[in-house]
């Protein structure tokens, strides 16, 4: 016969096997993923404004969008009339906006697939500038605009269109591809 006494050491000899080996199971339990569905957006945002600054504190380029989604494992956020800005020295360099478009977050390219517009504004010595045509890739680091579609161009008092372009804005120069014509003025 077993004595209280020698019971309760017993007792807690069990106990203590027992509370191992429930931590022991809770330990390795992994919740199950639940897979996100890749065709439906992981994140929606109404309103976008992003900013992004250079090491001095000095905006660099800003993003305003009216909505944007994002599909899981997927590099490119998708907008709608977005407006991309880009600057230099805290200053407008120049502005992209459209109808849709995509950033691609790892290439740093834009892609603005409906109704694009490259605009730059006039600085003291250069008239402003605007670019137009149904889509525009944006390479936000290179500062290089292009498009292989029909694009009309507005520089000043001076027009003009052509089947593609290629635009650096650092050094200033509009590269037109193929049957360009222009109308020049002073």
């Amino acid at each position: 016969m077993i004595r209280s006494h020698r019971l309760f050491p017993i007792l807690l000899i069990v106990l203590t096997a027992l509370l191992t080996l429930w931590l022991d199971t809770v330990s390795r339990w992994s919740p199950t993923k639940h897979e996100l569905d890749p065709n439906k957006p992981e994140v929606v945002v109404n309103g976008v404004i992003a900013s992004h600054y250079d090491p001095q504190g000095k905006l660099q380029e800003k993003l305003i969008a009216s909505r944007m989604w994002q599909y899981p494992d997927r590099t490119e956020s998708y907008f709608e009339q977005p407006d991309l800005r880009s600057y230099k020295n805290g200053i407008l360099a120049y502005q992209a906006i459209g109808e849709t478009g995509r950033y691609n977050n790892q290439s740093k390219v834009a892609l603005f697939d409906r109704k694009a517009t490259l605009i730059q504004p006039a600085t003291a010595s250069q008239p402003a500038s605007r670019i137009e045509g149904s889509n525009m890739r944006i390479d936000t680091v290179r500062h290089i605009a292009s498009s292989s579609e029909l694009t009309h161009f507005y520089h000043g008092n001076s027009a003009g269109s052509a089947l593609g372009f290629t635009y650096e804005q650092q050094a200033g120069l509009l590269h037109l591809l193929s049957n360009a014509k222009v109308t020049y003025e002073k």
